[in-house]
Order: C-alpha cells, then sequence, then structure tokens
C-alpha cells in the first residue's frame, strides 16, 4: 500500500532501502525557498535510527503490522517461547528477531504472566510490546536514609532479574509495586501495587 509522504504517521512502519522502519517521530518543514519536506526520524527492527527528507510529492510504502497477543510459556537456551492467546500456538523469539533492548525486557519480564503483542509484517516477527504496567515484587531495597522524606527523593531497590531501580522511601523489601519498563530512563517505578 502506498501513500504520500505527508500522510505519514508517527507509529506506523514503512518500507525504505529493502528495510523495514518504524516511524518515531516527523515534522514538516515549509523553508523560505524551495519545496516543503518531511523530516523524519525512522528506526529499523534492528536498532539503526536514520533522519530522512521525503518530498512533499514523494509515495511512500506503507508495511501492514498485524498485532497478535501472546502469553509467556517458557525458555529453552536463548529461545522465548511464547503461546498466541487466540490459536494456542507456539511462538519463538530469539535475539535476532527483536531489538537488543527488547529481548533485555523479555527477560526480565517474561515469567510475570502478563500478555505481550507481537507485531507481525509478512509473517515475520518484528517487535514485541510490553504493558506500559508491570507488577513485580521487591526483593532487596536500602533502608530509609533519616530525613530523606521529601517527595522527589528516591532509593535504590531490586526487582527480579538483579534489577535495580529507584523507588520512594517507603517501599520495602516484599511489598508489590507497577512499574513500566518504557520509563525515560529504563525501567520506573509507577506506583505501590
Amino acid at each position: 500500500m502506498s501513500n504520500k509522504a505527508t500522510d505519514i504517521v508517527i507509529g506506523s512502519y514503512i518500507s525504505l532501502k529493502g528495510k523495514i522502519w518504524k516511524v518515531i517521530d516527523k515534522m514538516h518543514v515549509k523553508p523560505g525557498k524551495g519545496g516543503a519536506f518531511i523530516q523524519a526520524t525512522l528506526k529499523s527492527i534492528d536498532g539503526i535510527k536514520l533522519e530522512h527528507r521525503f518530498s512533499s510529492s514523494d509515495n511512500i510504502d506503507n508495511v501492514l503490522v498485524e498485532r497478535r497477543s501472546c502469553q509467556f510459556s517458557y525458555k529453552e537456551k536463548d529461545i522465548l517461547v511464547f503461546t498466541n492467546s487466540q490459536t494456542y500456538e507456539a511462538v519463538e523469539i530469539t535475539a535476532d528477531q527483536v531489538p537488543a533492548k527488547t529481548m533485555e525486557l523479555l527477560n526480565i519480564f517474561a515469567d510475570e504472566n502478563i500478555e505481550f503483542m507481537v507485531e507481525y509484517a509478512d509473517e515475520k516477527i518484528i517487535d514485541v510490546i510490553l504493558p506500559t504496567s508491570i507488577t513485580v515484587k521487591i526483593d532487596e531495597a536500602d533502608p530509609v536514609v533519616k530525613g530523606q522524606t521529601a517527595a522527589s527523593s528516591y532509593k535504590n531497590a531490586i526487582i527480579k532479574s538483579n534489577v535495580k531501580i529507584g523507588v520512594p522511601p517507603y517501599i520495602e523489601a516484599g511489598d508489590k509495586i507497577v512499574v513500566n519498563p518504557y520509563g525515560e530512563k529504563g525501567i520506573e517505578f509507577v506506583q505501590r501495587a
């Protein structure tokens, strides 16, 4: 399916230079001289970022992406096996199929009994999307420092897989919290569960 460059939508996928790219950002630019253009930030499924300038009249090949809900089943060596929630088929995901950051998050959160969205283009896995709210248990937490009651002060805590995150001073070992795996600084505390 082909559209004009002006119809590019952030979050959509396009085909360019023989690869599939996700549109991360776009800006419509009308310079004082010359024709208008679209400045887009693209990211390939292997993690490469590209700044690309499209003429307003360029045709773009959109890639149809299908999302399927899956749940973690088990891990076998470097392969994560999920079950498709609708068809109950096994879906195997390896490190070469998804971006490195996604694989890192999957290795941390795969056994949390949560639904993942697996994105396919032409029946090929291109990414896995985790929910933005995941409940985890605090394994260890630093003690509260006297006087550390300001709302913006955080202490270190360890969740599964020895991942260190910042939490408010009132959180203790054994507490359950909600985290966002896509926080600006990595995995971020959201609230007490």
